[in-house]
């Protein structure tokens, strides 16, 4: 009797633990809503001056194919600090809800960059872009 009586004390033990870290954890999570924002995505530009911005430009084009505006390149202007062959880029296009659109990468950077894009994308669907730099 006396081990069915532990067996139980420990069970018990071990979901009162477990519900306790469900809480802890779920304290930890990021909440993102129209009236405040948990998370999201920023610039951090270790290669660059504070006081140098990158800029993000799109070229577009009319798509007889799809009857309407795609995006040709995204333009990258302002990379002064950040040149260089061994300079990598992940470019990410998103919708509103954030939801890829499309992820350009590559390497070598000058001060001025066009990325051509290989996937047709709409302009109009086009709400959000992220791009990180790394070498």
């Amino acid at each position: 009797m006396a081990s069915s009586k532990n067996r139980k004390a420990a069970a018990l033990a071990l979901a009162v633990v477990g519900v306790a870290g469900l809480s802890i954890a779920s304290a930890a999570t990021l909440n993102v809503g129209t009236s405040s924002l948990g998370a999201a995505q920023t610039i951090v530009e270790a290669c660059q001056e504070d006081s140098d911005q990158i800029a993000i430009d799109f070229t577009n084009a009319y798509s007889s194919t799809v009857k309407g505006y795609t995006v040709s390149s995204v333009d990258l202007s302002g990379l002064t600090g950040c040149v260089g062959p061994e300079m990598n880029y992940q470019i990410t296009l998103t919708k509103g809800d954030g939801s890829t659109l499309t992820e350009l990468t590559g390497k070598g950077l000058t001060a001025t960059k066009k990325i051509a894009l290989t996937a047709s994308v709409k302009a109009a669907d086009v709400e959000g872009v992220a791009v990180v730099i790394y070498s």
